[in-house]
């Protein structure tokens, strides 16, 4: 298979599990992407997420909401390539020695559009309700600031000092010197709308820069002046590298970056998918793994499902890791995840899921048997047997919900279900090194 998609030493393939008949490795292929719901202690990360980093050998991006998958993977892969963790939360500890300008994104009108709709995303509430008005007219007033950013060369706060001084015409002007003239139209008819319409739509973006007001935050996306020499870092040079490693790191709620998470990482797939889109055969010479762990509470990029089996193509291995099907809807909507799931040629639904609806689907797809029944009869003539054959379900919705921790339903492209287990990384061939690593790193963690 790597030999068909011109690819060497990435490793064999992507680790899944063993058959739990036969005991047989399952591995799938570069060009596959994955989507697993597995509930909490299920082995999503000892035994899927950490077996993902370590056993595929190109470069590498992870997010998580914790240090667990970090720890344990960050001292191997530092042996392959440079490792760079983004902690904007300070949820690992990590300092700011190196950082990424947002804007560097913003080379075009639609990639400020969906910049501006990754930020208002991943700072809307999810029972919220769009206005049909405020809520477009917001992403456009604020993808017409941060191209105005982009092309002024402003740092990203920029866009805050602009938004408390509706009446300051600079980025207008910034727009049409560019030669942006209808974004610079665009975002001038928004600063002469009616006060109150103004105000209702500068009221609508506001909130989903309010994370920019954080001096924490802004260290890793600005420099702090014309004396920071912090490296920069540059989302095309890492997917071009042999096997550098991108750990991002954010959680949901109250003071949330998930906003710069999902950009990062919007920013580090788009880069990929150029590079392979140049490169022989369109895919990246080297397949980057997007190992992409609480995807819905940190990596809320609304694009994605469109892109999902795009992404395959490109030598991208994107694995999306859930809690439940409706953290999915809550985050994509139910076409949305309806689409990412079906586009999925790897799908896995492991331990903890008590959803009905979502475990009657599964029923159905695992399929019915023929089932052979007999019957025995007594008459004049004599004792009679007769068989017949009837279908039933393989599964019912207990079975699917009773899975124990450690095994998965596995569902791939052309196949039909397979029972699997999912091997710990402590019974692979590398268990020392990932406890170095896990040993060596929580103790910093501790000592910090």
């Amino acid at each position: 298979n790597t030999s068909r998609l011109g690819i060497e030493g990435c490793g064999d393939g992507v680790p899944i599990g063993e058959m739990v008949q036969g005991g047989s490795e399952i591995l799938s292929s570069f060009e596959y992407v994955r989507i697993a719901i597995l509930g909490p202690r299920a082995g999503k990360t000892s035994s899927v997420a950490i077996r993902e980093l370590m056993e595929t050998k190109g470069p590498a991006l992870a997010t998580s909401n914790k240090r667990d998958l970090v720890d344990a993977t960050r001292g191997p892969r530092s042996e392959l390539g440079v490792v760079r963790v983004h902690d904007v939360q300070n949820l690992v500890g990590e300092k700011p020695t190196w950082w990424w300008n947002p804007l560097t994104f913003v080379t075009s009108v639609e990639n400020a559009e969906r910049l501006a709709a990754i930020f208002a995303a991943s700072n809307t509430p999810r029972d919220a309700r769009a206005d049909a008005y405020f809520s477009p007219a917001g992403r456009g007033y604020l993808s017409g600031l941060l191209l105005a950013a982009a092309v002024g060369e402003r740092p990203i706060s920029q866009v805050l000092t602009w938004m408390g001084d509706p009446d300051d015409r600079e980025p207008v002007q910034l727009l049409s010197r560019a030669g942006y003239e209808l974004a610079a139209q665009d975002l001038k008819s928004t600063i002469e709308l009616t006060p109150k319409q103004r105000d209702g739509v500068i009221g609508t973006a506001a909130p989903w820069v309010a994370f920019l007001r954080n001096p924490a935050f802004t260290a890793w996306v600005e420099r702090s002046g014309p004396d920071d020499s912090r490296p920069q870092f540059d989302p095309h040079a890492f997917v071009r590298s042999t096997a550098d490693t991108l750990y991002l790191i954010s959680k949901e709620g109250e003071g949330s970056a998930r906003a710069i998470t999902a950009a990062l990482t919007m920013a580090t797939l788009d880069a990929a998918d150029k590079l392979g889109a140049a490169s022989k055969g369109m895919r990246l010479p080297r397949p980057l793994t997007a190992c992409l762990d609480e995807a819905a509470n940190v990596v809320r990029i609304p694009e994605l499902p469109d892109l999902y089996s795009h992404y395959g193509s490109r030598g991208i291995i994107l694995s999306i890791f859930l809690q439940s099907w409706t953290q999915g809807v809550e985050a994509w909507g139910e076409g949305g995840m309806k689409k990412m799931w079906s586009a999925a040629n790897i799908r896995m639904v492991g331990a903890g899921i008590a959803e009905v609806p979502f475990l009657r689907e599964i029923v159905d797809l695992v399929g019915p048997r023929d089932a052979r029944s007999g019957s025995v009869s007594t008459g004049r003539g004599g004792r009679s047997s007769s068989q017949s054959l009837r279908r039933e379900n393989i599964l019912e919705v207990a079975d699917v919900a009773g899975i124990p921790p450690g095994r998965a339903l596995l569902f791939s492209s052309g196949n039909p279900a397979t029972l699997v287990k999912l091997v710990p990384w402590w019974k692979r061939e590398y268990a020392p090194s990932v406890t170095a690593s896990k040993d060596y790193y929580e103790q910093i963690g501790q000592a910090s």
